[in-house]
């Protein structure tokens, strides 16, 4: 079993198959924590170069997870603009967060009030990805929610695991810092750890994937809609395709059960190993800071960018 995971880790690593045949693994590229506020970028200024730059990147459609709540005129320009470019604005929710109480009619009210806003935008086509029916909670909650969603028409999406998720907000924090100081920062040193750190860690999972399905299934790449995505995305993606991988649309993914082990579980999936075994996927925690990657993060960047994380 360790022969052939190593084997298969090779292989994903390589982008070749055991004949020797280079193949295409499946991508599309999603973007939380969205419609942030202006940083060293005014908001608008960002997201029209993160639109320009995912054409210029060649990615035919990403995926923007909205919550709505405190959303106002500039905020719906921006939504506006990415649908208008032809990107999927998907509702997750309207106000809930770490701390809210699990309320199952709280919920509802939520994505019933994020959808009412969203319906505007040619974008937007019901698909949900609420974080509570994917995380560790209330079952009996989880399941009329998920039964609510499916009688009102909504369209489950999904994102899947990644253990390095939410770093690339980390690292957008410490630039921020280091420009309203003053600070100089190495650019091309930060592009490359930027996508260092979240092209390991998708190997990682299409490595796990592969090894229980025999094969690399569609991946979600979450990043945080931040100045750095909006700099680095055409070297990410450039990044990506030179190692086999082939960014597709998000509806093509989200809209195709059959081919999406993860869609196939529908509402709350997490995982790959349903599609094989049926059985309910398990609960994960998304991680809202770094925690005790914190230490290996840092570490990371002081050998990459010395002097970057002071």
């Amino acid at each position: 079993m360790l022969k052939k995971w190593l084997l298969g880790s090779l292989l994903l690593l390589s982008g070749m198959t055991s004949t020797g045949m280079i193949y295409a693994r499946e991508l599309v590229i999603a973007f939380d924590h969205t419609l942030q506020a202006s940083t060293s970028l005014d908001a608008m200024a960002r997201s029209q170069m993160l639109v320009r730059n995912l054409a210029t990147a060649g990615v035919p459609q990403a995926m923007f997870l909205i919550k709505t709540k405190g959303v106002d005129q500039k905020d719906k320009a921006r939504l506006a603009l990415y649908s208008d470019k032809g990107h999927l604005l998907v509702n997750a929710g309207h106000g809930h967060s770490l701390v809210t109480k699990s309320d199952l009619y709280v919920y509802e009210i939520g994505i019933m009030k994020a959808n009412r806003i969203l319906q505007a935008y040619s974008g937007y086509k019901k698909h949900v990805h609420f974080s509570y029916l994917h995380e560790f909670g209330d079952a009996n909650i989880q399941r009329e929610l998920a039964d609510f969603l499916q009688e009102r028409g909504y369209r489950p999406a999904f994102t899947g695991v990644n253990a390095m998720r939410g770093v690339d907000q980390y690292l957008d924090q410490l630039y921020q810092k280091k420009i309203r100081s003053n600070r100089a920062v190495n650019m091309a040193s930060l592009e490359g750890a930027y996508i260092d750190l979240i092209t390991q860690s998708l190997v990682q999972e299409d490595a796990k994937a592969f090894n229980v399905l025999g094969y690399s299934p569609r991946q979600v790449l979450v990043l945080q809609e931040n100045d750095l995505a909006a700099y680095f995305i055409v070297a990410l993606v450039d990044s990506l395709v030179e190692q086999g991988w082939a960014i597709i649309a998000a509806e093509r993914a989200m809209n195709d059960p059959i081919a999406n082990p993860i869609a196939a579980n529908r509402w709350g999936a997490n995982g790959y190993s349903n599609s094989i075994t049926r059985l309910p996927d398990e609960r994960v925690a998304y991680t809202r800071v770094l925690g005790e990657r914190k230490i290996a993060v840092d570490s990371f960047l002081q050998n990459r960018i010395p002097g970057f994380i002071e």
